[in-house]
């Protein structure tokens, strides 16, 4: 790539302001999407102050790719800076990301894995792939045991305290795959701390029969997909089943009374009913326990069904001249039930959808295959990509990358590489000519939290999408994850972000690093603090390859 001088720069945004900062969104969807997919003056219309607001954004990623770029019409597909561009432009302008995103959380909604709900998005997006020109879509099925249905779920205090009678409800919900208490119960309430070194700060025997509110001891940093404190929660609610307790009741780190579900270490079975209590009423509870002894009653009605149901992932390739070497670019479209999982992950798979989208429409080349994945059943263990590794287990050594977006739909930063330091060098250089919007930071480090974990464990090279810091983590597995908090224009950025970064890295002659082996994975896990956390959804053979 050549390089431009800061004087070319200035010479450059001079011309193209003249040109582009006075065109309208409609002058810029036509330069960046052919004649066919322009729709009605009408339908491209928008109100000013959006317009406003994309023609800055559009201008800056412009100006940002290099002067060579803009280069004569006939030149297009042979420039991959000009490909670059119109990448760029038509992720952009065409909205196709947010209005499929508004399809799924409002006409499906929740799409907890197993449930017809997960089967209607697996539907959409198979639907949407094949209305997009990709004819080899086609959906990969998986066997799953016991599915899981959410029943109604209540508590309130019921002893008396200091002689004055104490009836308030509660505000909790159930974890995912917890089972119910087979009716109403009338149990003491017991606190008890769990410590960094995994021991229980109260007697065993004290928490027979009873509810215990606990408190996982943890880093000031922590939060409630961390690995560390997911495998924590996992062990604290083994011993608690152990000790005979009747539920394990765990404080909401969210606000405003919201409540907290996840699936996270505990499918496919919670060994005892798993329960969220809001703050303010876990702040309630230890007030009352102040005083004197409390009991609650509770009553939680949650099913399993032990028969055998299927799933399916969703899966589409555009193919490179060099057919057999891919570049994965995946999202997980289940959620969980309280709200539509708009951000977690209806934003990943929208992006996913519009990059494949965009990159199918223009006509791109390149010489990896790209394979767009959408997975049910992340939440429960990663299922949905732990079966496309067994259904595609003997492609594995041509699997160049794993590109996953699960972090919400805000201004993508760059890519995480889960501790493969090895892959930096390369990876930086291949998507350097995304720096100008911020989107080529590497990370080596970094958590496991979603399908990530899977392609790690299979030695795969696998990148995350990183986005700005947000309120993500006060939305996500609550109630308010809805459409509405969802930012269109960091969406359609996340939708550039991806299909750049898997054209640049299926556009090489060479994979971004091998793949490792099973004993190389094992000392990588140990060197990130991931491997009690994929032991609890990994098999020792299943590590195997």
């Amino acid at each position: 790539m050549a390089t431009v001088s800061p004087t070319s720069k200035r010479a450059a945004f001079e011309s193209i302001s003249k040109s582009a900062i006075y065109k309208s969104k409609d002058e810029f969807y036509r330069m960046y999407n052919p004649p066919e997919l322009w729709p009605a003056e009408k339908e491209l219309s928008v109100s000013p102050s959006k317009t406003i607001c994309r023609r800055v954004v559009l201008l800056f990623l412009i100006l940002m790719v290099p002067v060579g770029s803009f280069s004569q019409s006939n030149q297009r597909n042979a420039n991959p800076n000009d490909i670059a561009e119109r990448i760029v432009g038509a992720a952009m302008t065409r909205g196709g990301a947010i209005s499929f995103l508004e399809a799924l959380t409002d006409t499906v909604g929740g799409r907890v894995t197993g449930s017809p709900e997960s089967q209607a998005a697996a539907e959409l997006i198979l639907k949407a792939l094949r209305d997009a020109g990709f004819d080899n879509a086609h959906f990969e099925e998986f066997s799953m045991s016991p599915t899981w249905r959410r029943g109604p779920a209540s508590a309130w205090v019921v002893n008396q305290v200091k002689q004055s009678p104490v009836k308030q409800s509660l505000f909790i919900g159930s974890y995912g795959w917890s089972p119910g208490t087979q009716g109403r119960v009338e149990v003491p309430l017991v606190t008890v701390t769990a410590t960094a070194d995994g021991k229980l700060s109260k007697n065993p025997a004290s928490l027979s029969g009873a509810a215990v509110l606990v408190t996982i001891e943890m880093g000031a940093s922590a939060n409630t997909f961390a690995a560390d404190y997911v495998v924590m929660r996992s062990r604290t609610a083994r011993q608690l089943a152990s000790a005979g307790a009747v539920a394990m009741l765990i404080p909401s780190e969210k606000p405003d009374r919201m409540l907290y579900t996840s699936g996270a270490g505990i499918y496919p079975r919670a060994p005892l009913p798993m329960l969220s209590v809001a703050k303010e009423d876990t702040l309630y509870l230890r007030r009352l326990l102040a005083k004197g002894d409390v009991h609650i009653a509770l009553d939680v009605q949650n099913t399993f069904d032990e028969s055998q149901a299927k799933e399916r992932n969703v899966i589409a390739d555009l193919p490179g001249s060099s057919p057999e070497n891919v570049v994965l670019v995946g999202a997980h479209f289940d959620s969980w039930d309280p709200a539509q999982g708009a951000d977690d992950n209806g934003s990943g798979v929208a992006a996913v959808l519009e990059a494949a989208r965009v990159l199918k429409s223009l006509n791109v080349k390149t010489k990896a295959t790209i394979r767009f994945a959408f997975f049910s059943g992340e939440e429960q263990a990663c299922l949905g990509s732990r079966a496309y590794i067994a259904t595609h287990k003997n492609e594995l050594d041509h699997l160049w990358a794993a590109i996953i977006m699960d972090n919400g739909a805000l201004r993508p930063t760059g890519f995480s590489l889960h501790g493969r330091d090895d892959l930096e060098a390369a990876l930086k250089q291949r998507l350097s000519p995304m720096s100008p919007f911020g989107a080529a930071n590497i990370l080596t480090g970094g958590d496991l939290y979603s399908d990530d974990e899977t392609f790690v464990v299979a030695g795969v090279p696998s990148l995350s999408l990183e986005v700005v810091p947000s309120d993500y983590d006060n939305r996500h597995h609550t109630i308010i994850d809805t459409f509405d908090k969802i930012d269109p224009q960091a969406l359609d950025l996340d939708t550039a972000a991806l299909a750049l970064a898997s054209y640049y890295i299926a556009n090489a002659d060479q994979p971004l690093g091998r793949r490792l082996s099973s004993q190389e994975v094992d000392r990588l896990l140990k060197k990130t603090g991931q491997s009690e956390y994929v032991d609890l959804d990994f098999s020792t053979a299943e590590k195997q390859h």
